[in-house]
């Protein structure tokens, strides 16, 4: 690989001098979402489709008042749309599980509220007997939600119901929820395995375009996401073959959803390149830099 590295101002001029180059990644359409048939699924074991006519949610546990709710029961509650960001506790270089869409649903907050919680934890159990769970301070900030971008929730998303709650990992969200237990002694698949309690997300910051080992012409459009949870993106920073980091332009994202950038480059001369990408949150927490090689031919 050749040295091209290139001054912070030299890549400023170059960048931000060249037109737009539109390079379309499945990750994020036109409008920062991930289009539903695009967003990634993970799960622990397969599960057969669930009738939503014959679905229905138990609350119990430690609560003054048992509820048993229908599908319809749940469409007739009040519901609101909540934009967030879903991470796999896997995210990483290789490996962009991640994506951004519109839930709408019930507050979880509402559900505890009718059922009288008397707990500590709220423990969440769905149709393939995965469970996991989250104290009362951090339920009140997610949903039971039914729909994902403007439609019912896809089998392959949880349908009927699934949790979202942003600023955590994925595995402390279950789809195919069919129970909520208020407990003082939650148990949680993976949490028995050693993994956090919290589930709160790490920065992360990651290229959509180009891809790795792309080939690029004289103007390419680099494009990605930084994401920290309920925390603010303050820096988002690229590098060229182990150059200067440079700022990339940005527009501050709400707490819980991804932070998109995007910024115009032209390679100076034929060859390959090395790009770094990083981002910092409000608590001065760095992401790991995520790195690519780009081939411009000439």
């Amino acid at each position: 690989m050749h040295d091209h590295r290139v001054s912070r101002r030299g890549f400023l001029r170059a960048a931000l001098g060249s037109p737009a180059v539109k390079a379309p990644s499945p990750h994020i359409d036109a409008t920062g979402y991930t289009p539903t048939r695009h967003f990634f699924r993970e799960q622990l074991r397969p599960v057969a489709p669930l009738d939503s006519a014959a679905w229905t949610l138990s609350i119990g546990g430690q609560v003054e008042h048992p509820l048993s709710f229908t599908y319809a029961d749940l469409l007739a509650l009040p519901t609101v749309e909540l934009p967030a960001t879903l991470a796999c506790m896997g995210l990483g270089p290789r490996n962009a599980l991640i994506g951004h869409a519109r839930w709408r649903g019930v507050l979880l907050s509402e559900l505890a509220q009718r059922s009288g919680v008397q707990a500590a934890y709220a423990q969440f159990v769905a149709a393939d007997g995965y469970h996991t769970y989250t104290d009362m301070a951090t339920l009140n900030g997610g949903l039971l939600a039914f729909e994902m971008n403007g439609a019912a929730l896809t089998h392959e998303h949880g349908s009927p119901a699934r949790i979202i709650i942003p600023g955590l990992y994925g595995y402390k969200m279950p789809k195919w929820v069919t129970r909520i237990d208020f407990t003082d002694t939650p148990s949680g698949v993976w949490e028995n395995r050693g993994w956090s309690v919290e589930g709160a997300v790490q920065p992360s910051a990651l290229f959509f375009t180009p891809r790795h080992q792309e080939a690029v012409s004289e103007q390419v459009q680099l494009s990605g996401m930084a994401y920290a949870g309920l925390r603010a993106i303050t820096h988002i920073e690229v590098s060229v073959d182990d150059g200067d980091w440079m700022p990339v332009p940005f527009a501050p994202a709400s707490p819980g959803s991804w932070t998109p950038w995007q910024i115009d480059w032209q390679p100076p001369a034929p060859g390959e390149y090395l790009l770094r990408v990083r981002a910092n949150d409000d608590q001065q927490t760095s992401a790991a830099p995520h790195a690519i090689i780009v081939r411009f031919p000439g």
